[in-house]
């Protein structure tokens, strides 16, 4: 069989010569005859998604990642773009965050190069003080994927998982010292978008937040918080729009929070989509550091994320102090987990969340607005939600309850940022009131000592 594009070059070839048809035309330049031209490997919509472990004493653990990740098939390299990005790592612990949506080539992945640049650590030491170290560098990690992934015709989720406590160095006391990024760091794994009660690593997409670009008819695109990714979320008659919005026309230049799934076909479906606020405003997301007064008047915040105006990858660590004392709208971003009595604790009706509970060392979400100001700046805040968070601890006094429920203690370990902020302003609180102890099952007030 013949290639049609020398179709008519081999007969001008055979009208010269005997000799020139048997070698083929173009002298050997094409296939010849018997032979074929494989067809082009098939692809599929695959997601590709970060995270991280849990790391006791960092606050804050930023990178970015040159564009493209280079990752080796059965077929050759293939290169996944990435867009500007600046990732804070720590509070992804609590969920994979998208990068980005590709046709990847079917077939078995064995390696994966990563080129990690300008890495940042903010982290507690024993007394509660904050201290940061920061690197220029640029580092090309190599990555073997043991057991190999493979991408074959269903959508897939690909999940890299960054062990932060890995890549940093640490002195005797615990203190980290440096970077020191490894294979070692990264676990990369994948599994096929699977049809029903989907989590982070096999489509669920929750809590994401960012600036819509443009809409149709029945989607809408957005960039997501400093992440680099832009994602088209479709809807249907099943999609909850809320706080403002009506439809997918009235996202447009919105801040907007979707709550979604994977379809079969690797496109995204939003289930709910949150106001947030407009381009003019922004959302910022971090830990507290401090409180101020009580009902609180002031938040310190260390940064995450976040996404609107003023908003940019250089804001990621920093710290800004946010005004809560305009009354504020205080709430709890449970996402699926119930936390109506806390699954039946004593003494918890609801989740106590608001300008009397706020504590340091809570993952939250500041909504604003206004722009996010420079670099401890202050932020005026509209809403304060309560974020959910990773924590590692050791587990006692377990009591199973019914449906599968359980209520547990969870003793932190000592030198956990929430354990160390907690001493810091229990400390600063007993100068001039009660001090307020916090266990995972209850609150109570003492005298201070």
């Amino acid at each position: 069989m013949f290639h049609a594009h020398c179709f008519r070059a081999f007969f001008v070839c055979f009208s010269m010569a005997v000799l020139l048809s048997a070698l083929g035309c173009g002298g050997g330049g094409s296939s010849g005859p018997g032979t074929t031209t494989p067809p082009p490997t098939s692809k599929t919509a695959t997601q590709f998604k970060i995270g991280d472990a849990a790391a006791d004493r960092i606050i804050s653990f930023e990178v970015s990642i040159t564009s493209p990740i280079t990752v080796t098939t059965s077929t050759g390299n293939f290169q996944i773009t990435l867009g500007p990005n600046r990732l804070e790592l720590s509070h992804m612990s609590a969920k994979m965050e998208p990068l980005t949506i590709v046709n990847a080539p079917q077939g078995t992945y064995t390696a994966a190069s990563l080129t990690i640049n300008n890495p940042e650590v903010t982290f507690l030491d024993n007394n509660g003080v904050a201290h940061s170290i920061q690197s220029n560098a640029s580092q090309v990690v190599n990555v073997t994927l043991s057991p190999p992934l493979a991408i074959g015709p269903t959508s897939s989720v690909v999940s890299i998982d960054v062990n932060a406590a890995s890549a940093v160095s640490t002195d005797a006391s615990g203190n980290i010292t440096g970077f020191n990024f490894s294979s070692a760091s990264f676990s990369i794994t994948a599994k096929a978008v699977t049809a029903n009660n989907q989590q982070d690593d096999d489509g669920e997409l929750e809590d994401v937040a960012g600036l819509v670009t443009s809409v149709s008819s029945n989607s809408f695109t957005m960039n997501v918080g400093q992440s680099g990714a832009q994602l088209t979320f479709t809807t249907d008659n099943t999609t909850q729009f809320s706080d403002g919005l009506t439809n997918v026309a009235s996202t447009a230049n919105q801040i907007v929070k979707v709550e979604g799934a994977t379809k079969a076909d690797g496109t995204l479906l939003a289930s709910e989509v949150e106001g947030i606020e407009n381009q003019n405003g922004a959302e910022l997301e971090g830990i507290v550091a401090a409180v101020t007064g009580n009902p609180a008047s002031t938040l310190a915040v260390t940064a995450q994320d976040g996404t609107g105006s003023g908003m940019d990858g250089t804001k990621i660590g920093v710290a800004f102090s946010a005004d809560v004392s305009k009354a504020p709208q205080y709430k709890v971003d449970a996402g699926n987990v119930d936390t109506r009595g806390l699954g039946g604790i004593p003494g918890f009706p609801n989740f106590p969340f608001d300008a009397t509970t706020v504590m340091a060392g809570q993952r939250v979400e500041i909504e604003s607005t206004t722009a996010v100001p420079a670099a401890g700046g202050s932020i005026v805040a509209d809403k304060v939600k309560l974020q959910q968070q990773a924590l590692r601890g050791t587990v006692s006094n377990f009591s199973a309850g019914s449906g599968g429920g359980a209520t547990f203690d969870l003793t932190l370990p000592a030198d956990s940022y929430l354990t160390l902020l907690s001493k810091k302003i229990l400390s600063m609180f007993c100068n001039n009131r009660a001090q307020t102890t916090i266990s995972e099952r209850s609150q109570t007030t003492a005298p201070c000592a």
